[in-house]
Parts: C-alpha cells; sequence; structure tokens
C-alpha cells in the first residue's frame, strides 16, 4: 500500500512544449505515492526499458511526420527489426502526441511509437492521447483530460494510504527548487555575453550579434513586419552551418518595462541574488545559473504573460487566504470550472502577469520560491531562415511577423518573442541555435515554392542557392495583401527574375480578393507539366490555417483538369507526392 511506484516520464519535443506538459505530470507526482523520473528520450539509456515497469511517452511530429531530434537515436535502437516481440513484456506504458492537423501526418510519431511498444510486448493501459494545436482551445483541449485520466487509472492500479497526496488533488505545496539567500554573492555571468565554442544548441546557444532590423512593411500597413539580421561569427568563432530550409531558434527576453510590472506586483525584492537549488536530481527540472536575482530570472526565464492552464490555478489557490480570491482560484481550477476558465483565460488571452493583477490580495502572498511553480520558463522561438548561405555567409536573417493585437474585450496583446526581437538593435546581443527544419530542397528537379506572407522566407534562401548553383527553373507563389504595403523583397525578386519565376497575389489591391490558390490554379498548365514531366517538387510554407487546404485542393483540381484524374486519383498522387518527399509543407500557427 506505501510502496512508492516509480514513473519514468521521457518527452521528444523540437521546441519545447512536450517538456513542459512533462513537467507538469513531475510536479503533479510530488508529495504522492508516484516517484517521476523525466528526460528527453535521447538523454534516457534506452538498453534500461526492458527493466522499466512504468513508462510515460510524450511527443510530437515535426515537418512531414519526422521524429524530434531529441527522440531519434531512440527510435533507430527500438526501431530495430531484430527486437523479439517480447522483448517489453511487463512494460506498461501510456503515449501521449502533441500534433498538429494541418498536417497530413498528424500525430505520426505519437501513432508509430505507440504500434511499436506494443509490436514489442508492452502494454498500453491509457488510450492514445492526440493533442491538436488546430483546437479552439489548443493542445490543452486534449493535454489535460488525458492526464487526469492518466493518474485516475493510476491511482485506481495503485492506491496508496492517507499520508501521501492525490496527484489530482492540490491540498500541499512541493516546491521543485529550494531558495538560498546569497550574503556576499561573487561576480556572476549568466552566459549572456560569454562566447563559446560550438556545438549550439539550447544548452549552449550561440550568441549572435544584431547587425540590422528593420521595417519591411510600409509605415500605413497594420502589420509590423521586420527582417532581422544576425552576425553568427567573429575573427574567432566559425559561421553556423545550415541549408535553405533549416530553421533557426531564438531564445528571448522579457522587456524591462513589463519586468518591472512583475516585480511591483509582488512583496519581496527582486534584486537580492539568490540560489535556486532543485529539489530533485531526476526529475528534468531546468538548471539556473546561480546566483542570480529575481529581476534576472523574470527577465531572462520566466514566462510571465503566458496563457496559464488548470494547474497554474490549483497551485495559486494553496497560497491564498482570502476567502473570496480563493474560493474563485479553486473555481478556475477544477475540472467542473473549465467552461469558466475559458472564459476568463482562453477567450480574451487573459496572461499571468494580469491575472496577478486581478488576485492581488493572493499575489502579495507568493514567495520566491513559489516562481518557479507557478511559471512556466520561457520557451524559444522558431523561425525560418530568410537567408542563403551562399548570398548571406555569416548572417542569419529573419522574417518576423510582430504580433501585436486586440482582443474582443479591446485589451492589447502582443508576442513575447516577435516583440522582443522588434525592439533589438544594432550591436544586441541574441541566443539562438539551429534546428533542421521540415523541408529539404531537391537540386536536381524543378523546385516549386508557395509561400504567402511570412512564408516566403526559406524560399528567398532556396532561390539564392538554388541560383548559385546555375538552376533556372524555379517557380515561386507569393502572395500577400497589397503589392504597395508587404510585398516582402520585392527589389531582390526582380534582380532573380532570369532564375526565378515569380508569381504574385495580392488580395486586397482589387474587389475580388485574390489569394496563391487562385494564381496556382491559372497557372495550371505549367504545374502539371513541371510535375508530370519535369518530376518538379512542390514545397509550402506559411500560416497553418486555411492556406495548405487551400492549396492542395489547388494542386487536387489540377491533377483532375490537365492530367485527367478521377477525385481519388489526385488524391492518390497527392498522398505519394508527400510520401516521396515531392511535397512537401513546413506551417505554423
Amino acid at each position: 500500500m506505501d510502496e512508492v511506484k516509480r514513473i519514468v516520464v521521457l518527452y521528444g519535443s523540437q521546441t519545447g512544449t512536450c517538456e513542459d506538459v512533462s513537467q507538469r505530470i513531475v510536479m503533479q507526482s510530488r508529495g504522492s505515492n508516484f516517484k517521476c523520473t523525466c528526460m528527453a528520450l535521447d538523454d534516457y539509456d534506452v538498453k534500461q526499458l526492458v527493466n522499466e515497469k512504468l513508462v510515460i511517452f510524450i511527443c510530437s511530429t515535426t515537418g512531414q511526420g519526422e521524429f524530434p531530434d531529441n527522440m531519434m537515436n531512440f527510435w533507430r535502437f527500438i526501431g530495430r527489426k531484430k527486437l523479439p516481440p517480447s522483448v517489453l513484456t511487463g512494460l506498461q506504458f501510456g503515449v501521449l502526441g502533441l500534433g498538429d492537423s494541418s498536417y497530413t501526418k498528424f500525430n505520426f510519431v505519437a501513432k508509430k511509437l505507440y504500434r511499436r511498444l506494443i509490436q514489442l510486448g508492452a502494454e498500453s493501459i491509457f488510450d492514445l492521447g492526440l493533442a491538436d494545436d488546430q483546437h479552439e482551445w489548443g493542445a490543452e483541449s486534449v493535454v489535460d483530460g488525458w492526464i487526469v485520466d492518466m493518474w485516475t487509472i493510476l491511482s485506481r492500479l495503485y492506491p496508496s494510504s492517507p499520508h501521501f497526496t492525490d496527484p489530482l488533488k492540490f491540498s500541499v505545496l512541493h516546491p521543485r527548487f529550494e531558495v538560498e539567500k546569497v550574503e556576499n554573492p561573487d561576480k556572476r555571468n549568466d552566459g549572456a555575453t560569454e562566447k563559446k565554442d560550438g556545438p549550439y544548441n539550447k544548452v549552449n546557444p550561440l550568441i549572435s550579434i544584431v547587425k540590422e532590423n528593420r521595417r519591411v512593411t510600409s509605415e500605413d500597413h497594420f502589420q509590423e513586419t521586420r527582417l532581422l539580421v544576425l552576425s553568427t561569427h567573429d575573427d574567432e568563432h566559425a559561421s553556423l552551418k545550415y541549408q535553405p530550409g533549416d530553421v533557426v531558434m531564438v531564445q528571448p527576453r522579457n522587456l524591462d518595462s513589463d519586468v518591472d510590472e512583475f516585480l511591483a506586483a509582488l512583496s519581496f525584492n527582486g534584486d537580492l541574488p539568490m540560489h535556486f537549488v532543485p529539489v530533485s536530481e531526476n526529475d528534468g527540472a531546468p538548471r539556473i545559473p546561480s546566483p542570480i536575482t529575481v529581476r534576472e530570472l523574470a527577465k531572462n526565464y520566466l514566462d510571465f504573460k503566458a496563457i496559464p492552464g488548470r494547474t497554474f490555478f490549483q497551485i495559486f489557490a494553496l497560497l491564498s487566504n482570502d476567502e473570496n480570491e480563493k474560493e474563485k482560484l479553486v473555481e478556475l481550477g477544477s475540472l467542473q470550472g473549465t467552461d469558466d476558465r475559458y472564459d476568463y483565460v482562453n477567450r480574451p488571452r487573459r496572461n499571468i502577469l494580469e491575472i496577478f493583477g486581478d488576485f492581488h490580495k493572493t499575489t502579495v502572498r507568493v514567495a520566491v520560491g513559489n516562481l518557479l511553480d507557478l511559471i512556466p520558463f520561457m520557451r524559444p522561438r522558431a523561425f525560418s531562415i530568410a537567408s542563403s548561405p551562399s548570398k548571406h555567409p555569416g548572417e542569419i536573417h529573419i522574417l518576423v511577423a510582430v504580433v501585436n493585437y486586440k482582443t474582443r474585450m479591446h485589451k492589447r496583446r502582443t508576442g513575447l518573442c516577435s516583440t522582443f526581437m522588434s525592439k533589438l538593435k544594432f550591436g544586441d546581443l541574441v541566443k539562438i541555435w539551429l534546428k533542421r527544419g521540415g523541408i529539404r530542397f531537391n537540386d536536381q528537379v524543378p523546385n516549386i515554392m508557395i509561400g504567402p506572407g511570412t512564408g516566403i522566407a526559406p524560399f528567398r534562401s532556396a532561390a539564392y542557392d538554388l541560383t548559385a548553383i546555375g538552376k533556372t527553373d524555379s517557380v515561386v507563389f507569393f502572395g500577400c495583401r497589397s503589392n504597395r504595403k508587404d510585398f516582402y523583397f520585392e527589389d531582390e525578386w526582380k534582380e532573380l527574375k532570369d532564375s526565378v519565376e515569380l508569381f504574385t497575389a495580392f488580395s486586397r489591391d482589387q474587389e475580388d480578393k485574390i489569394y496563391v490558390q487562385h494564381i496556382i490554379k491559372e497557372q495550371g498548365e505549367l504545374l502539371w507539366k513541371l510535375i508530370n514531366s519535369d518530376r518538379a517538387s512542390v514545397y509550402v510554407a506559411g500560416n497553418s490555417k486555411q492556406m495548405p487546404e487551400a492549396v492542395r485542393d489547388a494542386f487536387l483540381s489540377i491533377f483532375k483538369e490537365y492530367g485527367s484524374f478521377s477525385d481519388d486519383e489526385s488524391m492518390k498522387l497527392y498522398e505519394e507526392m508527400q510520401k516521396t518527399k515531392k511535397y512537401q509543407q513546413e506551417t505554423w500557427s
């Protein structure tokens, strides 16, 4: 009854979302009869899997149904054909996938992992969870319910005595970090200005230098889009090596004005240096430079303008001693309060800092040690690289649309990373590293590239590189609102006209809206020849809402009209092109 049950939580994540979900499970387990060990799949000794009794896998799908970088080695091992079908007999497991249904291979990795574990004799004791970022509530619509079901099943299979806490009910705080004040701090450096040798990654980012940051939309256009140029090498350090289609990860920082507002809401001095020591070495808690002040922590690590989930309210309620505030927080943190939480948080996009203001009597009771349980760490953001290795050596260009809008309640909302990037000035330092993107270009065939809006970024990169090797058969479709206001790289496309054929759609420059899918249909005969006779590859990049499906439908209509295919035959050709990487897609929300 009182035995502590070991749970291994393994995540495969490209941008950090799965890691965040894993940490939620770890946090809920504290004080219960479940002891969690948490790490990335490739950090786990996969040969020990045969000795485990209970493992939770949380994984995302990247690009065209590919495995996240920190999961590839794990998959190569368990995917080996020579493994006996009974090798994982005795292992109970669950798989939660985080995906985006705008991609054809929706949650492909989670489904594949689930099937493979069963093939090897493991027993799934939970339903396969398939979260969808396209849902009105985002992935959270599935994630929260799946975790609740997971704990419900585990608590039934492995009941505990009353002196353990229930992982579904926060009744006692179990902080992730112990906080120690520093009386005489030594000089410290968190690495923000320190140049280090590669390989560069999240743990060891390259400290790039801002060379240029200019607006590329007209001043009278509602959307501010900027081209950020970063220098990636100096006399002592080699430049980052990348290919067209790769992405750059940018680690944002909070603005000083927002940090001041955050600290003003709290009751302690944010400028005293502290040590933050993880309570457990094995639960995957992030490592924080030490010593560090809360001001530095808030600026560089805490995402206090994030939209919180149910767990936030459960923890926040434990800190409250005001009857009215506590009652409301308990309600917002309950399963029964889902609708109220959606109306209060999700619909107006209310962030943690604003909630601190709404519940100020509880906020003043937040101690330094509570911050890292209440507030998530800032995640890096991924951007398609807009520069070309051949055209822009030693530089990385990022085309970023600055998120700045008003909600239905007329509240101003801004994007953490895009706002940070929009404020950067010449000489500022930015932490970056590279990841393989979801698109790989083929220089042996013609390339048809469709990139409305900022989706044009990887195709600018590819156009220059393909031109540099003498290719003259590239076709680009670009769409935006206005020829005058947001035609990205207009002058450059003119310079590339001998090697790149450009087709444009300006949706607001005439009475009837014209989008890239309309221009694609108009050029159906040309595109069918390129695809059917010249074996061209198709690439689509941009917003994931409606564009990818509309572009797909345009190609299906071309297959029917110019290839004389039936509906089924057109879809089969499309699916075959995806399978053979002849139709690749990189989209984002």
